[in-house]
């Protein structure tokens, strides 16, 4: 704590006239909902470091991708592998700390869901329609993927696999009778649960949400800042953040993400992003 209150005092003198960060949150639920979610935790961090921060919105993970690295966005929360693809191509990437899940892990798994109702079998996926989030969602083609080739016997290439948006409109689209199945994240999945959405199968897990810094927009100070406030964050200071934020954080580095890699090298060509 001793060295947290220095770097404060040292950044006290340095922020007063700095431009406010930018910061945005994963594209993954609509815009209202990232808002709710993110204002309250943008806030706080204010408090925190003296610095303002601002949000912005783009549409999808390859405009967050092309913005950071053209130096329009400071901060982002992004999943394993859109963090993995932007590392890949812009090595100023540095993640600071996992998001935990609920139940205080900092990991998730993506789900392949269908309709209760419709009782499929993983089987009879074949020629399909299959509903997929965005091209660079980690539960997009590349975990729904394997997980049909692991549980249903062949790809996304033996399916009819569209886009449709972020996980929800994975989750309606299928619940409507849209689309036979669909892949998103499990917690997401779980919020659909009572409308009738059934998972069918889960991946393993896969590193949590993240909070990446520009590191050539930020400095190293207010890098040791926000990784330090965020691990160390009590339940009290963290209520009014979303879903995505309030179960706290713990420091990552990019070592935690050789399994993403392993499943890229290991996708067939058709869905390797």
């Amino acid at each position: 704590m001793k060295v947290l209150a220095a770097l404060l005092l040292i950044l006290a003198t340095q922020l007063a006239s700095a431009e406010p960060l930018r910061f945005a949150p994963l594209p993954v639920r609509d815009g209202e909902t990232l808002l709710r979610e993110t204002l309250p935790l943008l806030r706080w961090l204010e408090q925190r470091t003296g610095r303002a921060l601002v949000i912005v919105q783009p549409a999808d993970h390859q405009q967050l991708m092309a913005g950071f690295i053209r130096g329009d966005i400071d901060l982002a929360v992004l999943g394993p592998l859109p963090y993995v693809m932007l590392r890949e191509r812009f090595a100023a990437a540095e993640p600071l700390v996992h998001w935990l899940e609920v139940d205080g892990q900092p990991h998730y798994r993506c789900a392949l869901v269908s309709f209760a109702g419709d009782n499929i079998a993983l089987s009879t996926l074949r020629r399909q329609r299959i509903a997929l989030t965005q091209p660079l969602s980690t539960c997009g083609p590349l975990l729904t993927d394997a997980l049909l080739r692991r549980d249903a016997g062949f790809g996304l290439a033996a399916t009819r696999a569209e886009y449709v948006g972020g996980h929800d409109s994975v989750a309606l689209a299928v619940i409507a009778g849209e689309f036979a199945a669909g892949g998103m994240r499990e917690s997401i999945a779980h919020e659909y649960a009572h409308l009738g959405l059934r998972i069918d199968a889960l991946s393993a897990p896969v590193p949590g949400f993240a909070l990446v810094a520009n590191s050539e927009r930020v400095d190293a100070a207010l890098l040791s800042v926000l990784r330090e406030v965020l691990s160390a964050a009590s339940a009290t200071d963290r209520r009014h953040w979303g879903p995505t934020y309030r179960h706290g954080a713990r420091p990552a580095s990019d070592a935690g993400y050789e399994h993403i890699r392993h499943l890229i090298a290991d996708a067939p060509p058709e869905v390797r992003p």
